[in-house]
Formats: structure tokens, sequence, C-alpha cells
């Protein structure tokens, strides 16, 4: 996977309560994606790290991510660009 698809989707420690796509990635069970690493950069320093893809189902939907620690128990979270822009854009449609 190329490093320009994947933005950084926030950070949490270890436990902290995260979202993507609408659910708190600590609270399900994570699958890694075989054969699938992100390269991707620490978005303060620019220090690059290889993350692991991981896929989560929540009910019928399955997504993908990639995680990975930046520091003890920090843990920086990315999603495939196309997936930021459309949540981007579904925010920009509520009213």
């Amino acid at each position: 996977m190329m490093e320009n698809s994947w933005q950084f989707a926030g950070s949490s420690k270890e436990g902290e309560a995260f979202d993507i796509h609408g659910v708190n990635v600590w609270d399900q069970g994570w699958q890694v994606v075989p054969g699938e690493e992100a390269h991707v950069a620490d978005p303060v320093y620019g220090r690059g790290y290889i993350f692991k893809v991981f896929s989560i189902q929540d009910g019928e939907e399955t997504f993908q991510f990639a995680a990975g620690e930046f520091s003890k128990g920090e843990w920086g979270f990315y999603t495939r660009a196309e997936l930021i822009n459309a949540i981007s854009l579904e925010k920009q449609r509520v009213p």
C-alpha cells in the first residue's frame, strides 16, 4: 500500500475510547489483514512507521484501519484516504 493512501485519523492511549467509522476500536476484536501493511508518518515528528492493517466487523459492516504504537501506550490510527474523504463529505451534509 502506498504511503499517501493512508491518512492520520488520530491517536489515543491504549484502551482510551477512540472511534473510527463511529465504532470504538478498543471495544472490538481486531483481525490482522494478511499481507497488508501501512507505511505512515507520525504527524508531529514525521518519523516513519510501518503499521499492521486490521479489520473490524461491526454488525454487517467490515472496515479496515492501520494502527501501531508511537510510544509506550500511545497508539496512532490511520484510515484509507478515501474513508476520511467520505466521512468528511458526510459531515458536511449534516445540518
